[in-house]
């Protein structure tokens, strides 16, 4: 990485496991000016890596784990921090030009609990980091605190920038040199009197020895999407990008006045002033099935699947407090496509739980299936995947499933493969 003369002007300045395993394909990297390797390839061997987010809590610390292919020869390597760190993690190119190489992959994690001032309690931190194959570690590239516009004092005391992650995924091989945005979610934000209101911050960084961020731009409701701030919606609670859109969980918002119903916006990853207003998709959206019911909690999390091909990407929903009959907070995720437009979605949305055909165990209550929402690629099929943290395991209680959506599989950590 060089040293380089910045050229464009710099923007004003829980408990459980985040996993992630970005599979892009990869061929070995070469001196060409490009990257030939994923964003998920930290060690620029070919194959993608996986990251496991441990964020610790109840004054435990954190820590991410990232099993490294390391040519054939894998190994797994730890990122300490202090309680929260690892809440959210992702990977993140910042490639502009020949000799940006080590760029290609880095490592983003959140640190949402935490703060660099002492009057900003849990105000949120993001770390950026790059693999060293000398030191066999990761190093420390940046430490990025909530932006603001002009004139604001950003970090703010219970915003937990940082909470949620996400950013644009680079191929390998991509010529377009134009570094990848980043989106990040300070969900406990507050926006006027409006508290935690929640607020989504995106920006790309640099390639420079000392790293800076540029192009910010920041997702608030109130601004246009609602008459004003809206207290306690949590926008940025869940983000995800794919297919040229970003997803952003409101679980917290009052749809048609029900505390805690949940909403959530899709936008243009390039979305700005100047193009139409998001979609606001809940369950009161025409199309999708169910209700809109005080503590559903819709959008606490969201995943979006690219289609193949260029296609309209899928969007996973889910909604841990959805009551199923009498089964409080059973848990549904709901499955919709979303039009290239952006602005609505396409074909029948479906919302399931775990009464549904092809859903893995039974509805009971505390389930809470839909905490978690991923897919994995398995040659040229995709699985859609969705957490039950609350499910019991035989007589362990709240022991906790994955399964697919569809097939009737599901995974605990007594499944033997």
């Amino acid at each position: 990485m060089r040293k380089r003369t910045r050229t464009m002007s710099a923007a004003a300045a829980g408990l459980g496991l985040v996993v992630t395993s970005l599979l892009l394909n990869a061929p070995p990297a070469s001196a060409e000016p490009e990257c030939l390797t994923s964003s998920s390839d930290f060690d620029r061997d070919g194959a993608p890596d996986v990251v496991v987010g441990v964020p610790g809590g109840s004054g435990r610390n954190g820590a991410v784990h990232v099993r490294l292919t390391n040519l054939g020869k894998p190994f797994t390597t730890t990122v300490t921090g202090s309680p929260g760190f690892g809440t959210a993690i992702t990977s993140l190119s910042s490639y502009t030009d020949e000799g940006d190489d080590e760029l290609c992959s880095q490592l983003v994690v959140g640190s949402p609990d935490e703060s660099l001032r002492t009057d900003r309690r849990r105000s949120g931190v993001v770390y950026l980091y790059t693999w060293s194959p000398a030191a066999k570690r990761f190093v420390p590239r940046a430490t990025i605190e909530a932006q603001g516009r002009a004139g604001e004092d950003a970090a703010q005391s219970g915003a937990r920038f940082g909470a949620a992650l996400a950013a644009e995924q680079r191929p390998a091989d991509q010529i377009d040199p134009r570094p990848a945005r980043l989106f990040v979610g300070a969900p406990g934000m507050d926006i006027s009197i409006g508290r935690d209101t929640g607020q989504v911050t995106s920006f790309w960084v640099d390639a420079d020895e000392d790293p800076d961020v540029h192009d910010v731009k920041i997702t608030r409701l109130g601004e246009p999407l609602t008459d004003e701030p809206t207290p306690g919606a949590a926008l940025g609670s869940s983000l995800s990008i794919g297919g040229g859109k970003v997803a952003m969980g409101m679980p917290g918002f009052p749809t048609q006045d029900k505390a805690g119903a949940g909403a959530v916006l899709v936008d243009d990853v390039d979305g700005g002033p100047d193009r139409p207003l998001p979609l606001v998709l809940s369950q009161a959206s025409a199309g999708v099935p169910g209700t809109a019911e005080a503590g559903d909690r819709f959008g606490t999390s969201v995943h979006l699947v690219p289609a193949r091909g260029g296609g309209a990407p899928t969007l996973l929903v889910g909604t841990p407090g959805e009551d199923v009959g009498s089964k409080k907070d059973a848990g549904s995720v709901t499955v919709a496509r979303i039009s290239l437009t952006g602005r609505k979605t396409e074909g029948t949305v479906r919302t399931l739980d775990q009464n549904s055909a092809g859903m893995a165990g039974s509805v009971e209550a505390g389930d809470q299936l839909g905490a978690s929402v991923s897919s994995v690629q398995y040659g040229s099929s995709v699985a859609h995947l969705v957490g039950a943290p609350g499910e019991d395991v035989g007589r362990v209680r709240d022991a906790g499933m994955v399964q697919t959506i569809g097939n009737g599989k599901g995974w605990t950590q007594g499944t033997s493969r």
